[in-house]
Formats: C-alpha cells, structure tokens, sequence
C-alpha cells in the first residue's frame, strides 16, 4: 500500500469523528441495569426492616399516639416529638426522617461490608433513640447476616426520635422481639444525657426512662463519670469485628461538640475532642461505622434525603449498577484503533481519489 507523505486529508479527519460518534451512541445505548455485589442480603435485609417498622407502627397506634401528618408526612410512626422529657439535644427533623426509609438497611449492609464484617461475626452497636428506624435497620440487616450484635443503649433520645413515654428506644426493642422477629435486646443501658448518667434529663425523664429498662429487663447502670460509661462499652466491644455507633450518644464521641464524620472509619481517628468509645475501638484497630449525620449518609448512597413518601424497596443504584456492554465496547475501540492506525500510517485518500486543492502536483 502507499505509504503516507503527508498531513491526514480534513475529509477524512471528519469521517473518523463521525464514526467515533457514532460508536459512541451505540454504546451507550447498551447501558443495562445489573444487580450490585451483595444484593440478595440488602434486598432482604430492606423487607425485614420495613415488616419491623411496620409493627411498631401498629404497636404506636394501639397505644392510642397519633401520627403527627406534618412532621411525619409518610405517616411511618417512628418521628417522635420535638421536646420531651426524655429528650436530651436537639436533631434534624429531616435527618429522622431519612432513616425512615427501610432501604436505609441495604446502605448498612455495604458499609458493613466496607467494615470488614461478615456474616456470623460479632459486631459492638453503641446507640441512642435519637433515630430508632436506624436502629431497627441496623438489627434487621443483623438478623439477615446472621451478625452477633452486643447492644449497649443509651436511652435519652434527640429531637423527633423516640422520646414518648411508652415508646422509647427499649419499649421499641421489647416490641419488636414479642412481634418474634428477632431476639436481640440491649446487654445493658444507660440514661444517655451529657455524661451518660441523666445530665440534662429531668428526675421525671430519668423514672420514664428506668421504667422502660425494667420492663424489658435491661440492667440499668449509672456511670461514675463520662470516662467510665466509655471504657465499659470498650470493655463490652473487646473481640466484635466492627463498632457500629449510631446517633448521638456522648460516651460514643466523647464530648457533645465533637464531630465525628458519618462513614466507615479505620485507622487513627483526628484529636479533635476527647477521648469516646469511637476512638478507642479505632486505636484498638477496629473499624467503626459511625452514622451520627444519616442525610450524610442517605446522599452518599444515592437515596432521597427526607423523602415525602416511602420509597419503594428494592429500587436504586444501592440495588443496581448501570453497566455498558464490554464485548459491544472492546469492539468499538479496536475498529477505530484500527482505522486509526490505518490513515495515519496509509495513504487512504489516494485510493478514495481524495484531494487537497493545495495539494502537491506529481512532477511531469
């Protein structure tokens, strides 16, 4: 073939992008939704937690609370009141509502994975009822992965969580295992508040709290200090896979201005306030899930923040991973790899009987 002595003719140039175009388009089009790794475990842990959150919507109205339309526009039971007495800080209402969604179960398994944990572990859950769909999720995503949870709860609750008398976080769990769904139950309990032991809770606050802990049978215990709650949940945690910390407990954190980012976290956490739980199962070489921000979380992983309706299970990028076809576009790539090579190296326009008006003449 006649090898080329000169620039690439524009023409051609042209007919190179056209086909590059097209290729593209073509390509594109073979975009099919495909199940994400782990999708049988999120699938099922999703239409485990929604049964859950179900029944404690049921057990709500047979108490005779009623649903407060505004604030809980899917009409989902678990958004709790502003203030309370068993209400310790304040929380975003969209935040409790985000955690409404039971495909928040499906983020947990991949974080939980991301963690390290696999089924038949024992994972540390360290939590409050400041976002008890979370929690319910988080037990749910336990029973599908056949996880062995050891439970340490810190009973006040933030804004919009559980914080009516006769639904806090231990009446929920109590429900919840009578409704046979599961059989974990916290190992013990604290008041929550500033320093793990009723700061900040009323007397009132503290006796509806105790009183849910005996009812269920959960061992209360008082902390001499902040330092003491948090070196029991460390002690309580020795040889679990992960740490999951959920909510707004202090003992967790270790001071009620620290920020802890919500995300898997490994390694050595930033001395950025004092010593919590957190960072002292991180300095052990365990890995924590920590979700103290859930619209953080739910953006992360591509679900609605403060959704207006239920979303439906099962529905999501958290399911399904946008793939494009590689046979389609290894195909693509060689043939205008080859065609490529081709005009550049070949002549081609001389065999097309292309020409440049400004081109060269042959000599006579």
């Amino acid at each position: 073939m006649r090898r080329r002595q000169g620039k690439v003719n524009r023409w051609v140039l042209v007919a190179l992008a056209a086909v590059s175009v097209l290729f593209f388009v073509v390509v594109s089009r073979s975009v099919r939704p495909l199940r994400s790794r782990l999708y049988d475990t999120k699938l099922a842990s999703a239409r485990l937690a929604a049964q859950a959150l179900s029944a404690v919507k049921e057990y709500r109205q047979q108490l005779g609370i009623p649903i407060d339309s505004v604030n809980d526009p899917s009409g989902t039971g678990l958004v709790g009141l502003q203030y309370s007495q068993t209400t310790y800080g304040r929380s975003d209402l969209s935040d409790a509502l985000t955690t409404t969604n039971p495909n928040f179960a499906a983020a947990l398994v991949e974080m939980l994975y991301r963690a390290g944990v696999r089924p038949g572990d024992s994972i540390g859950v360290s939590w409050d009822g400041t976002y008890p769909a979370l929690n319910i999720e988080l037990l749910a995503v336990a029973k599908t992965m056949s996880l062995r949870p050891i439970i340490v709860s810190a009973q006040s609750a933030g804004s919009w969580g559980a914080n009516y008398p006769g639904l806090a976080w231990l009446d929920i769990e109590r429900v919840l295992m009578r409704a046979g769904l599961w059989s974990y139950r916290t190992a013990w309990a604290t008041f929550g508040g500033n320093n793990d032991a009723g700061r900040g809770l009323s007397p009132e606050g503290r006796a509806i709290l105790a009183a849910a802990a005996e009812s269920s049978g959960v061992p209360v215990v008082i902390p001499a200090a902040l330092a003491d709650g948090i070196d029991r949940r460390a002690d309580a945690f020795k040889g679990a896979r992960a740490l999951v910390s959920v909510g707004r407990s202090v003992a967790d954190v270790g001071d009620p201005k620290a920020r802890v980012p919500s995300r898997v976290l490994a390694g050595r956490l930033a001395r950025n306030g004092k010593q919590g739980a957190i960072r002292a199962m991180l300095d052990n070489g365990i890995p924590v899930v920590r979700i103290g921000n859930p619209s953080q979380v739910a953006i992360d992983f591509h679900l609605p923040v403060a959704p207006g309706r239920v979303p439906e299970i099962g529905k999501g990028r958290l399911y399904f991973e946008r793939r494009y076809s590689v046979v389609l576009s290894a195909i693509a790539s060689l043939v205008l790899l080859a065609l490529l090579g081709l005009v550049v190296r070949y002549d081609v326009e001389w065999y097309l009987g292309v020409r440049e008006e400004t081109g060269d003449k042959e000599a006579v």
